[in-house]
Formats: structure tokens, C-alpha cells, sequence
């Protein structure tokens, strides 16, 4: 009996430690970027949603895909109708095939899903929402913290951007890859930094999407690929706002640039036009002297960070060629590409309606289909 007794009490401390909980699993309270004090604890970081555009992407560049316990609808099958380039959608699709919805997500969706989320109980939220108080609400409703993030203007090369990257590997426990891609982000920064903008040349950038596709005239003030390859946007001497907008074909001739970029997301829509009428396409001596190039779409459900850090290699090559002897747009690619989000997809990507070929020179008949 006496025996008995003593393996018992040895027992007792070995049940106690298994119920107790773990010391690792404190709480912490960080200040996220809309500035709200948001608690969580360690265990939260297990069961994960993101909501918004930007959200899934930023998450994918920073956190541990595994503990994601949903995605929205629009990062469960290709975007759109199946067009749009996504890398880090490409890379995850088969994983983010296999979870269920927390919401239909997308341009059309601006108010989070609070009955789907509350299905896949999730511990902590990811939002990309603007507004405060959708997140207030969505935390006090579902009773989980919800941790808001934000891009800046400049996407990848912005302090903003940067400090949402900074504020998710503190959350999910993940500073060492952010420390990583922080390195790598802030070579290329200093990389490009030594370039000196050519004011003698004009370069315009036609077919930006945003919230839905556009045609040749949808472009970019303050385009961020043009200010880090270090070349002068005939834009930003006629609009005033930093936004994509629809540029009058009058300033496009009067800008007559000398260098021209299509982006993807939006080429089919400058096809139609040419198509349908290519007077102002023909007048412009980019389009005479053959300096059309394509760029792979700079948004897709916002930004896709990596194609624009990949466009500004593309660009700062053809502008400096002095500077970009040897350059080899594919393995810078999928250098980058191997970097955001963990693989070198480039050619995979090149699948894609929206890549029209990739990065290179546009051959006018060959894209018309003439």
C-alpha cells in the first residue's frame, strides 16, 4: 500500500504540468498599423485567417502557410476568370485549394464574412481592411484579435510596407525571415540607388490595373517601378494625384514618349483598341521606332510586390544598359521569385493569359495577331 501511495504522489506533479498551461504561451500586445493595441497570445498564431486585399500575399511572404485554417474564395481558384498573375497564389494553390472559405474576398466583397469566419474558428485575423472599425467589430464579435496591416505607395521599396513585414514577423514569431527578405529588399534598394535618372528620355506605362482591368491609357503617377529603375514617367508632369487614372490620348501624343510599357494585366484591352483604331498608337515614335516592352501585371487582388521589385530590374536594365551588362531578366526572375515566396516559378508563370510572353520587347504583329 505504502508503495502505492508514493507512485501517486509521483504522479502528481507529471498531471499537473500536462494541464497547466505552457509559459511559452504568454500574451504580448503590439501596436498594429491603424495604430490600434491589439493582445494575443503565442497560441493564437495557430490558427490563422486573412482577410483583405494585400492580406494572403503579405502572409505568404512572412508566415508558416500551415496555419492558415481558410482562405477567402478568391485565393481558392485562379483570379478572375482564371488570367490574372498571382505568385503567391501560384506557388500555394494546391495547399489553398484544399481549405475551406472564410468569405467571398475580392473588389466586390468590402465588408468581412463574419458567419463564414466564425465557422473555421480561427484564434487570430490577418486584415487588410482600411477601416478601423470593421476591425474593431470583426475582433469583438468573433472574440479573436485581429491584426491590421497596410502597404505603402511605394509597395516594396516603402518604410510603410516594410513595417507591416517587420510588425508580422514579430506576431507569428517569423523576425529571422523577415530580417532575410528586409536584407534582400535593402540590397536592391542600394543597388538601384547608384542609378541616375536620364532625363533626356520619356517612359510611359499603359495598361495598370486597378479594381478591374483597363486598357492602354490606365497608368500611374509616381509609378513606383519608374521611380526605383530611375527613369522619368512623362505622367507625372500632366496628372497631379499619386493614383492610377485614365490619361487623355491628347497628353500621350503631346508626351510622345520615347519608351513605352504594356502591362499585362491590361494588354487585352490595348489590343482591342489598336484594333479598333490605331491612329494615336501609330503617331507616337515609341510605337515607330519599336521601344513597345511588356511588363507582367503590378496588381492582382493589390500589389504583387515581387513582379514589381522583377518590372524595376526590367526597366533599370533597358534604360541602363551600361549599369546591367549580362542581365538575364529569367534568373533575376526567378531569384526573386525564390525570394517572396519559395519558388522560382517564372516559367510557370509565363502560362498565364495576363504574361503575354513575359518580359521582353514587344513584337507589334505578333500581339495584335496580325
Amino acid at each position: 500500500m505504502k508503495t502505492n501511495k508514493l507512485l501517486l504522489l509521483s504522479l502528481i506533479p507529471v498531471l499537473v504540468s500536462c494541464n497547466a498551461p505552457t509559459s511559452s504561451d504568454e500574451s504580448k500586445t503590439i501596436t498594429d498599423m491603424q495604430g490600434r493595441e491589439v493582445t494575443y497570445k503565442t497560441s493564437d498564431t495557430s490558427r490563422i485567417v486573412c482577410l483583405g486585399a494585400g492580406a494572403l500575399r503579405f502572409y505568404s511572404y512572412i508566415g508558416d502557410v500551415s496555419k492558415l485554417v481558410a482562405v477567402e474564395e478568391i485565393d481558392k481558384a485562379p483570379f478572375g476568370i482564371g488570367t490574372a498573375i498571382r505568385p503567391y497564389y501560384h506557388a500555394n494553390k494546391d495547399y489553398f485549394a484544399t481549405l475551406p472559405t472564410c468569405g467571398k474576398g475580392g473588389p466586390a466583397a468590402q465588408k468581412p464574412d463574419t458567419e463564414a469566419i466564425a465557422a473555421v474558428a480561427p484564434k487570430m485575423i490577418i486584415s487588410f481592411y482600411s477601416d478601423a472599425g470593421v476591425n474593431n467589430d470583426l475582433s469583438s464579435t468573433l472574440g479573436v484579435p485581429v491584426i491590421a496591416l497596410k502597404q505603402g505607395g511605394q509597395g516594396i521599396y516603402d518604410d510603410v510596407t516594410m513595417s507591416s513585414l517587420e510588425l508580422l514577423g514579430k506576431v507569428l514569431n517569423k523576425e529571422s525571415r523577415f530580417n532575410a527578405l528586409k536584407d534582400y529588399i535593402d540590397t536592391s534598394k542600394t543597388e538601384l540607388a547608384k542609378l541616375t535618372v536620364k532625363e533626356n528620355e520619356t517612359y510611359y506605362a499603359g495598361c495598370i490595373g486597378n479594381w478591374g482591368s483597363t486598357d492602354f491609357y490606365g497608368s500611374m503617377r509616381n509609378f513606383p517601378v519608374f521611380n526605383q529603375a530611375r527613369v522619368k514617367n512623362g505622367v507625372d508632369e500632366i496628372i497631379n494625384a499619386d493614383a492610377q487614372v485614365k490619361i487623355d490620348p491628347e497628353k500621350i501624343v503631346e508626351m510622345n514618349p520615347d519608351k513605352i510599357f504594356l502591362d499585362g494585366a491590361g494588354t487585352s484591352g490595348f489590343i482591342a483598341g489598336y484594333k479598333a483604331d490605331p491612329t494615336v498608337y501609330n503617331s507616337l515614335d515609341a510605337f515607330k521606332n519599336n521601344e513597345i516592352y511588356m511588363l507582367m501585371p503590378y496588381n492582382a487582388y493589390y500589389t504583387n510586390l515581387e513582379i514589381q521589385m522583377i518590372s524595376t530590374y526590367y526597366v533599370a536594365s533597358i534604360a541602363h544598359p551600361e549599369s546591367f551588362e549580362g542581365f538575364d531578366i529569367v534568373s533575376k526572375a526567378n531569384e526573386i521569385l525564390n525570394k517572396f515566396v519559395g519558388k522560382a516559378c517564372y516559367n510557370e508563370l509565363l502560362n498565364y493569359s495576363t504574361a503575354f510572353g513575359g518580359y521582353s520587347k514587344v513584337n507589334l504583329k505578333e500581339l495584335i495577331g496580325e
